[in-house]
C-alpha cells in the first residue's frame, strides 16, 4: 500500500511545474454589436531611459535585507502556494495578475523607491520564470528590481524563517 507522502510528493512536483508554465490568454467573447466596440487602450510604454532594470540577488543579501525590513518582497508564485508558506514580509503578486498588480500597487512601489528600498521578486526556484516575468512588468513601469533565482525552494532548504 502506497504511503500518503509517496502520493502527495509527485502531485506537489507536478503542481509546481504547472504553476510556472506560461498560461494562455483567456479567450474573449465576441462583441455582439461591432459598431459599439471600442478599441482597447494601449498601455503607455515608458521611454527606455525611464524603464527600470532587472538584476539578481543572492540568498545572503536577500536574507540581510529581509531581516532589516528594508526591502519590498514580491512572491510571484500562484496564491495557493503563497498561502502554504512564504518569505516573511513577502506580498503575493502572482505572475497571472502581475501586470495589473503593478498598476494597483503603484503607490507602494513609489514609496519603496522614494525610501531607497530595493524590490525583490521570487518564485518557486531555479526553473521557475515567474519572478523574472513580474520583474519585467515592474521594469516596464519604471521600477528596478532584483530576482532571487533560488526562490522559495532555496530559502526553505536553507532553514530560514517562513510565514
Amino acid at each position: 500500500m502506497a504511503s500518503l507522502s509517496s502520493i502527495l510528493f509527485p502531485l506537489a512536483v507536478a503542481s509546481a511545474i504547472v504553476s510556472c508554465a506560461p498560461h494562455p490568454a483567456p479567450a474573449q467573447a465576441p462583441a455582439q454589436q461591432p459598431e459599439e466596440t471600442k478599441a482597447p487602450e494601449k498601455s503607455k510604454r515608458l521611454p527606455a531611459s525611464q524603464r527600470g532594470t532587472v538584476s539578481s540577488i543572492s540568498l545572503t543579501k536577500l536574507f540581510e535585507l529581509q531581516q532589516s525590513g528594508n526591502v519590498l518582497i514580491y512572491d510571484a508564485r500562484p496564491s495557493v502556494f503563497y498561502k502554504e508558506g512564504h518569505i516573511p514580509g513577502a506580498i503575493s503578486v502572482p505572475k497571472s495578475v502581475g501586470r495589473e498588480a503593478v498598476r494597483v500597487r503603484d503607490p507602494e512601489l513609489k514609496a519603496a523607491k522614494a525610501a531607497g528600498k530595493p524590490i525583490v521578486v521570487y518564485c518557486t526556484g531555479v526553473l521557475c520564470a515567474d519572478a523574472r516575468t513580474v520583474a519585467r512588468y515592474l521594469a516596464s513601469a519604471g521600477y528596478s528590481s532584483s530576482t532571487f533565482s533560488g526562490g522559495w525552494d532555496e530559502w526553505k532548504s536553507a532553514g530560514l524563517p517562513t510565514e
